[in-house]
């Protein structure tokens, strides 16, 4: 999942500097049309300019998408949660993987909080009564403070201020809940970031600057709207999306509402969003020289294939190599997908290529094992491990150690390494790939 986590986290740094752009240079505009379709835009851009990142910049179709699924790809029979084989064959648990946990743990609570809140408004429609204006929709109902879901208005019994009426038709005219339901799933995954919220935070106020304009067209209602504002100090935050007419930021509204407006000379700064959008996107482009469109990945101007033993060979006692062979614990015949290289227990092993680490862990049947990713068209997998020296995410040269030889997993020949490449995916003949 190492692809998904750097995902991710490019999302998250990219709504940090989008968030840090509008307080320093937006926050305080009473452009808020412009503010609204600041931050939308920087939520959405956020999610797309990691994958754009490869082909935007070096013409490769699949590159930031390939980086993203490949490690699902690459060993679909990969635990969620593996034990590791210390070398003193000490079982312990897999400490990295609590990552995921705790990350999807959160991701699950905020979706069914957001669910359980909608739902709740959902039974408040089914116990009110419904009417129309026009072509908005009213329900009445107990709670003392007017807000809007959907298409939906919900009104107190009893409230019949044309002022609050229009303030909340506003928010169904501009749509404001499709910004909700964008932010309200950025929060359910990016949960851990809290920029996140200070972004729904602001988006939220831009709504409500925007309802108090429409309401305030004619400025003798100003007496009259900041009355019905001020009625009502203790809010009840119904939270998911909704948006509510008594809300904590009724200070700031109220500012905005007497502030002079921005001239429109000021609108030249959100010019300044398109060099900060390709700012990002060559922030998260690799580098040229990593890649060309003839030989797919290079990195030092060396294509990155294996091309060495993952051992010393004259330390072999025997090899089992590509294609069809008898499995010796069944005794079915079966296809042998890699090379096995019988050795002593505690040889050094170590990798055929550059490149990163993308699994090093234990399985049952493979043992201690670890998966390098060389380029996007080859990777390297070494298995029955008596121990690893290496982790998820390191960066590994030519001939580096990654671990040492030995019998763990479902092996019944004795110590050995199992040795596969990976082509495009597709496990190849290794032999093709050593020297000769």
């Amino acid at each position: 999942m190492t692809g998904y986590w750097w995902y991710i986290l490019k999302v998250s740094l990219c709504i940090i500097v989008f968030y840090i752009f509008y307080i320093l240079v937006l926050r305080k505009c009473t452009f808020f049309v412009l503010n609204r379709l600041s931050l939308v835009f920087g939520l959405l851009l956020s999610f797309i300019i990691p994958i754009l990142e490869f082909s935007f910049f070096n013409g490769a179709s699949d590159g930031a998408l390939s980086t993203i699924v490949y490690p699902f790809l690459s060993d679909p029979d990969a635990g969620f949660l593996q034990p590791r084989t210390t070398p003193d064959h000490i079982t312990t648990l897999n400490f990295s993987m609590f990552l995921p946990m705790i990350y999807f743990t959160g991701v699950f609570v905020l979706f069914f909080r957001l669910l359980f809140s909608s739902v709740r408004i959902i039974r408040i429609i089914n116990h009110s009564e419904t009417s129309r204006i026009g072509r908005y929709k009213i329900a009445r109902v107990d709670s003392n403070s007017p807000f809007s879901f959907f298409h939906l208005i919900f009104l107190p019994k009893g409230e019949n201020n044309p002022l609050i009426m229009e303030h909340e038709m506003a928010h169904v005219r501009q749509l404001h809940w499709v910004d909700l339901i964008l932010v309200e799933a950025a929060s359910v995954l990016l949960w851990f970031n809290p920029f996140i919220f200070f972004y729904k935070r602001s988006l939220k106020l831009q709504h409500e600057y925007l309802a108090d304009t429409s309401v305030l067209k004619d400025y003798s209602r100003m007496e009259g709207y900041l009355t019905c504002m001020l009625k009502q100090v203790q809010v009840v935050n119904l939270g998911g999306i909704v948006s509510q007419f008594y809300c904590k930021t009724i200070k700031k509204r109220i500012i905005m509402m007497t502030k002079d407006k921005t001239s429109h000379k000021y609108l030249g700064v959100y010019v300044l969003l398109l060099p900060l959008v390709c700012l990002l996107l060559t922030a998260f482009s690799p580098d040229k020289e990593d890649f060309t469109e003839d030989s797919g990945v290079v990195l030092n101007h060396v294509v990155l294939e294996p091309s060495i033993y993952p051992l010393d060979i004259k330390k072999v006692r025997r090899t089992a190599g590509y294609g069809e062979w008898t499995n010796p614990l069944t005794k079915k015949k079966g296809f042998h997908y890699g090379m096995d290289f019988a050795v002593a227990e505690g040889e050094e092993v170590v990798a055929t290529a550059d490149g990163v680490v993308v699994e090093a862990t234990f399985d049952p049947a493979k043992g201690n094992y670890v998966m390098i990713r060389h380029s996007d068209i080859f990777s390297t997998f070494y298995s029955h491990l008596k121990s690893v020296s290496v982790q998820t995410g390191d960066k590994l040269g030519k001939g580096q150690l990654i671990g040492y030889s030995g019998n763990t997993g479902t092996s019944t020949t004795g110590p050995h390494l199992h040795y596969e490449v990976l082509k495009e995916g597709e496990r190849v003949n290794p032999e093709d790939y050593l020297p000769q």
